[in-house]
């Protein structure tokens, strides 16, 4: 029976002792920092779309012409670039074109009388005012002259006064007398001649003025009858100038032109008849159709979202970043429209085209992985008939 070795029998178990505490020290370890993750990390849920695609925002206007007419030229062909007001189709603008010639030369005939009435007015101005100064000229001598008459009339009557008195006392002879008051008298009538010359010349003064007035009420009159005739003809002249630019179809806003009837010169349209149709160049927006079970409650305006391109690989270009803009608010056929708009530029070489089918994942939730575990369970320990999920997920450590 060999003999025991105790020290070596426990240095043996020693050495099998250690990779096994190893073992287990990396295993807890490992448990704790799963835990830790499972507790605390974030995961983001996804809702993904049962359908996508890209589509163009509808800026499409209708060209229709506003005048019927016989066109004359087609200016523009299916598929042109046009900017706005680029002449598309040219009608016949002849009879409008005549009236509006018809109305410019009435227009300058009334500018010619209006030029020809403000001329005769400083014309009777003039005149007015060298009359006025001629008679108030006048005036003024006559009054002047009819006062120094009326001195002599004071001065004759004085000496006839004067001779009177010598006369009674019989100290003047009575032809002195006589002769003195004949005198008198005939100062009298001159200064009642002078006074009529007054009363004459204020007449004359007053009728000029009157007869100024007059003159200037006639002129205003016909000023403003001639004045709104120009505003009328003015009036038709914008009239028939309308409609000699609407003989011209344009481009209410600048794009391709999408549709154009068959068109040549000679033909005739009728007012309102459609002739096409351009379209403006608009942005892009991604439109989604959910299962109600996915968008209902799960998706709102806000929320971001990720947008893949089908047929193009993934690995390549990449994801496009958007965003929800408008959540429809009834079910229709079965799915909830999402509209979304697109964020960021496209990676280079990534085609954005109207219709091009797509995949849409939005961003609805974070929760840690203990929590998505226990909904997963959930969901599994549910009845039969619930309808599973469908959602994709990103978190740490995927």
């Amino acid at each position: 029976m060999p003999t025991p070795f105790p020290h070596t029998m426990r240095a043996l178990a020693a050495d099998r002792s250690r990779p096994l505490l190893a073992a287990t020290s990396t295993g807890l370890l490992l448990l704790a920092i799963w835990s830790l993750w499972l507790l605390r990390a974030d995961i983001t849920l996804y809702k993904t779309s049962a359908s996508a695609r890209l589509e163009q925002d509808d800026n499409s206007v209708q060209l229709s012409a506003q005048r019927g007419g016989k066109i004359l030229a087609v200016a523009a062909r299916l598929g042109d670039t046009l900017a706005a007001g680029d002449i598309v189709v040219q009608l016949d603008a002849s009879p409008a074109q005549l009236q509006q010639a018809g109305e410019i030369r009435i227009s300058a005939s009334l500018d010619t009388e209006l030029e020809a009435i403000q001329r005769e007015r400083q014309l009777l101005d003039a005149q007015y005012q060298k009359d006025h100064e001629a008679r108030a000229a006048e005036l003024e001598r006559l009054r002047q002259l009819h006062r120094l008459q009326e001195s002599n009339l004071a001065i004759q009557t004085d000496v006839a006064n004067r001779f009177q008195k010598l006369a009674q006392k019989q100290q003047a002879a009575q032809l002195d007398y006589l002769r003195a008051k004949r005198d008198r008298q005939q100062a009298l009538m001159t200064t009642l001649e002078a006074w009529s010359a007054v009363e004459a010349a204020e007449t004359r003064q007053r009728r000029g003025e009157q007869e100024y007035q007059r003159a200037l009420a006639a002129l205003a009159q016909r000023n403003s009858q001639i004045r709104r005739q120009i505003q009328e003809a003015d009036t038709r002249l914008q009239q028939h100038s309308l409609a000699v630019e609407e003989q011209h179809l344009r481009t209410p806003i600048a794009g391709t032109l999408s549709s154009l009837a068959e068109l040549r010169p000679g033909q005739v349209l009728a007012a309102g008849q459609v002739v096409g149709a351009i379209r403006a160049d608009g942005g892009l927006r991604v439109s989604a159709l959910y299962n109600p079970a996915d968008a209902l409650g799960h998706i709102r305006p806000g929320q971001s979202a990720r947008v893949e391109l089908q047929g193009f690989s993934r690995a390549r270009y990449g994801q496009i970043r958007a965003r929800v803009t408008r959540v429809a608010s009834a079910v229709q056929d079965g799915r909830i429209a999402v509209e979304l708009r697109i964020d960021d530029p496209p990676p280079a070489g990534l085609p954005l085209l109207h219709d091009l089918p797509a995949r849409v994942e939005v961003a609805t939730a974070n929760i840690s992985p203990w929590q998505l575990l226990l909904q997963r369970a959930g969901r599994l320990l549910a009845p039969q008939g619930v309808a599973a999920e469908v959602e994709t997920t990103l978190g740490s450590g995927q």
